[in-house]
């Protein structure tokens, strides 16, 4: 009897060791090459015991204030938004439970939405990072736009977060608590050491007021990076990078620009830097899969919850008991109509959409006809010059610059709500006025004429649109002559119809962005400032049409582009481009 007990215990001990090898074969992905011989068959016996696990990486980027399935500037159900990526998200899950979420910033700003719990009632905790919370996010790089409500809003939402903020590229005033942002996180995955650096665009100081970064300084990402990532390599298994900084060439081709883009560092950071096995991307609002640069991958999913990012990366533990990356691969998950919105992040938000719909649909003006935005960077017209008109006044100014930002915008015949307003002007500047030159006007708006093609047109060459850095002026009158070579093409260029002087000085109205460089514009670095707005230039917007209570229907009239054969091809093209699906 114990004979039999002693023969059947070894039976079972073989038959484990047999299921065990064949599991790690199914698992493994290795395939011998020499399986033929008897030192080629203890190679696939070998291979097939190591311990294998696959690490499920999500990624989402540049959300924007896009929770529910909503367009705020039309009102109507929109396809996108992170209640339907947790959808996405759930399963995810369900397939990999361990799998890590990631997010590569702009998180906070850029909807109505979440304009209103940044300014109108800031006592609810930050509705994005609540949404956040609930998603169990693991981590999230710090996007430019978080400093755009300042310091006290972004250490709010920061405090709230139940995971970290992320950017290995600041260098700081603050050591702790709520104001440092940690370079980096590392996760520990069934064994697996996972390593998460953050970076940030360095181009905050172009492009924001300098109060609302006051205590961060932001290095090249590429300097930041020879330190940050060997410091992190050898701690960890596996090494993400999440950045809000997109590529800054073409993926198919893999062409370098001809001048270093410090804005856009991916494509850069993954051929120069060692070390790293996957990078999400952000920040330029495009979409790309997969992508494999010297050995790294990369993918960047679609802006405002269009898309999730899913990266499946193998690894494999030699006999040392080190892990190794066997194979990698990635993709992104797109929101379809048959996506629903997840019904827990849903139900979180619904007090914060209530309140919100209810401030958009107040009106506030009328308007006598309906009027649209489609053309108004290419031609004067009535929404573009209320823009103006707000700027003037607000900034007693004697010229007004700006732009259309959102030309898909349409204000109805009749009674116009916040909602309108708040789609005229879509970002958070503030309004600046500055004291300058005609001459250094005159330049600005050759810059701004730049941005058009000249005329004619090679034969083999499309239209190319200007967007919305091609500011127009009113306040002066002048033509845009296409015929004429870049730094050229302003001629009769007059203010209060006489000819406008080299040395006039002239108070000009401008936002935060454009006096930072913003688009190229370097003239109006440095210039003396005269006056800066408390408020939002989109607030100060909502608070003209609510005070005078009509939209003006008339353009001025002041500016436009010549010959009319050019800004007919210019609008038969942005015609073409309006027809395009959406988010292509």
């Amino acid at each position: 009897m114990k004979i039999s007990r002693i023969a059947s215990a070894a039976v079972l001990c073989v038959l484990s060791l047999a299921a065990a090898l064949f599991l790690y074969g199914k698992n493994s992905e290795h395939v011998p090459t020499a399986a033929s011989t008897v030192d080629g068959q203890e190679t696939a016996l070998k291979d097939r015991a190591q311990p294998s696990t696959t690490i499920t990486l999500l990624d989402t980027t540049d959300s924007h204030g896009h929770i529910d399935p909503w367009d705020y500037s039309t009102g109507q159900p929109a396809n996108l938004g992170l209640a339907k990526i947790a959808t996405l998200i759930k399963a995810a899950r369900a397939q990999a439970p361990d799998a890590l979420l990631l997010d590569c910033g702009d998180t906070t700003e850029g909807t109505p939405f979440a304009y209103y719990f940044a300014r109108k009632d800031t006592a609810k905790p930050n509705p994005e990072v609540v949404a956040f919370n609930a998603m169990n996010y693991d981590a999230m790089a710090v996007g430019n736009h978080e400093f755009n409500f300042g310091l006290d809003e972004m250490w709010k939402a920061k405090s709230e977060s139940h995971f970290p903020w992320l950017a290995a590229n600041v260098k700081q005033a603050y050591t702790s608590g709520i104001p440092y942002i940690r370079p980096y996180v590392i996760k520990n995955v069934g064994g697996v050491r996972v390593g998460i650096v953050g970076f940030v665009t360095p181009g905050i100081p172009r492009w924001e007021i300098p109060k609302h970064y006051e205590g961060y300084e932001f290095e090249p990402i590429m300097e930041a990076a020879k330190t940050v990532i060997p410091e992190v390599r050898k701690q960890v298994d596996l090494l993400v990078v999440i950045m809000h900084s997109g590529i800054d060439r073409n993926p198919d081709t893999g062409t370098a620009p001809n001048r270093p883009d410090v804005e856009n560092a991916a494509w850069e950071l993954a051929e120069a830097q060692p070390g790293i096995d996957v990078i999400f991307f952000g920040h330029t609002h495009r979409e790309l899969p997969e992508k494999i640069v010297n050995g790294v991958l990369l993918s960047q999913p679609k802006n405002w919850g269009i898309s999730l990012a899913r990266a499946d990366v193998r690894m494999s533990k030699d006999e040392a008991g080190a892990w190794h990356v066997k194979s990698k691969h990635s993709q992104t998950i797109p929101v379809t109509p048959d996506v629903a919105a997840d019904p827990e992040i849903t139900k979180l938000m619904e007090p914060y959409q209530t309140e919100v719909l209810k401030y958009l649909d107040t009106p506030i003006a009328t308007s006598a006809k309906t009027l649209s935005g489609e053309y108004a960077r290419y031609q004067d017209e009535p929404l573009l010059d209320l823009i103006h008109k707000v700027q003037l006044e607000a900034g007693h100014a004697d010229v007004s610059m700006a732009t259309m930002f959102y030309p898909g915008v349409q204000v109805p015949s009749g009674p116009v709500t916040v909602r309108e307003a708040m789609s005229i002007y879509v970002y958070e500047n503030m309004l600046y006025t500055v004291e300058m030159t005609g001459a250094q006007l005159k330049d600005a708006l050759e810059h701004a004429a730049s941005f058009f093609p000249g005329w004619p047109l090679p034969a083999d060459q499309a239209v190319r649109l200007p967007g919305y850095n091609a500011d127009s002026a009113q306040g002066v009158s002048y033509v845009i002559d296409l015929t004429q070579p870049v730094g050229q093409r302003i001629r009769d260029l007059t203010f209060h119809g006489a000819p406008l002087s080299a040395d006039h000085k002239l108070r000009v109205a401008i936002n935060n962005y454009r006096y930072t460089g913003g688009g190229g514009y370097s003239v109006y670095q440095g210039l003396p400032i005269v006056y800066r707005s408390e408020d939002e230039i989109s607030e100060l917007l909502v608070d003209y049409l609510a005070r005078t209570k009509t939209v003006p229907v008339t353009a001025e009239g002041n500016w436009k582009i010549e010959p009319p054969e050019a800004l007919a091809a210019i609008e038969k093209a942005a015609d073409e481009e309006s027809k395009r699906p959406a988010n292509q």
